[in-house]
């Protein structure tokens, strides 16, 4: 797919340190050194940038999309290794800076599907050319004309006819099947893959975003309490984040549980009489095996709180 630019574009991709290729429109792209300096301001003459190309198991395909290279309202081809499939976008998000970033967009679908293939081909396993390319959002705009008479209208119009038909034959001919989903209020009101994906993206974001927090929460409260963003999520959506907290709790330091004074501890060290007559019914219903022992240790308790207080009387009666 060739993808071409105007003389000023060209201009500016030759000092941003791109190759630009020039070519008359009866002949084929060459070099710039092949044509005189004065090129960009010739007629007659295009220029498109040559993309550098990368192989992987085998199979050779463009170097995919980068920021700098992207335009607003530039149509772009999205790899998806979910079904796989491809989306045409045409609109930018977040989730679609996600993605070139990530290196999983194409200018073209027939390189978009080489890529596709060949990262399942690296990975030991062979996909089929039966891929399915949606379209997400609006068609891209088509440049207005001024009418004209009757004839010359219907001989653009065929012209035009006829270069869609041959287009829609290559892409049958590639295996590729393009699936038009139509504008968006319409995808949006029928819940149709449009809508699914953007939101498949957006929980993406959101998703990235609690796991990263949930790594850095300094204590299991704030770990737990980022499941409070994922109301409506489904099971297998939050999944993910249940995992991510599970590995944060497991790395904080566990909170050191003192197990609770033994029954002869707490008898050693009662502070008065009224402490031990309550451990003594306490100790009445215990064993009668080691009742014996803990009655004697209240005895020995008391004996020795009765040393500390010499001024105490005790109510015998």
């Amino acid at each position: 797919m060739i993808n071409l630019i105007t003389s000023v574009e060209a201009f500016q991709a030759l000092q941003a340190g791109k190759t630009v290729l020039c070519r008359h429109i009866t002949g084929e792209f060459e070099a710039l050194d092949q044509f005189p300096a004065t090129v960009f301001g010739m007629q007659n003459h295009e220029f498109c940038i040559q993309i550098e190309m990368l192989e992987l198991a085998g199979i050779t395909f463009t170097k995919p999309l980068t920021l700098d290279e992207y335009r607003d309202d530039q149509e772009v081809f999205v790899i998806s290794t979910y079904a796989p499939s491809i989306y045409i976008v045409n609109f930018k998000t977040a989730a679609l800076v996600e993605s070139i970033n990530s290196g999983f967009v194409q200018r073209d679908a027939e390189n978009a599907k080489l890529q596709l293939k060949a990262l399942s081909k690296a990975l030991g396993r062979e996909l089929s050319d039966n891929f399915s390319v949606t379209r997400l959002g609006n068609e891209p705009k088509k440049t207005k004309r001024k009418k004209e008479p009757g004839a010359k209208i219907t001989a653009i119009d065929d012209e035009v006819n006829e270069t869609l038909e041959k287009a829609e034959q290559e892409i049958v001919a590639t295996g590729i099947t393009i699936t038009e989903q139509g504008p968006v209020n319409i995808v949006e009101e029928n819940l149709g893959v449009g809508q699914q994906v953007e939101q498949y993206w957006d929980h993406q974001e959101i998703l990235n975003d609690l796991i990263e927090r949930a790594s850095k929460a300094q204590t299991p409260a704030e770990a737990n309490a980022l499941f409070k963003y994922t109301k409506g999520w489904t099971q297998e959506q939050t999944a993910p984040l249940h995992a991510a907290v599970s590995r944060r709790l497991a790395e904080l330091p566990q909170p050191v549980v003192k197990d609770p004074p033994s029954l002869l501890v707490r008898i050693q060290s009662a502070p008065d009489f009224a402490a031990l007559d309550e451990l003594e019914i306490e100790v009445s219903t215990r064993d009668p095996f080691i009742q014996k022992a803990l009655f004697d240790e209240i005895k020995k308790r008391r004996a020795q709180i009765k040393q500390t207080e010499p001024d105490f009387v005790e109510d015998l009666s």
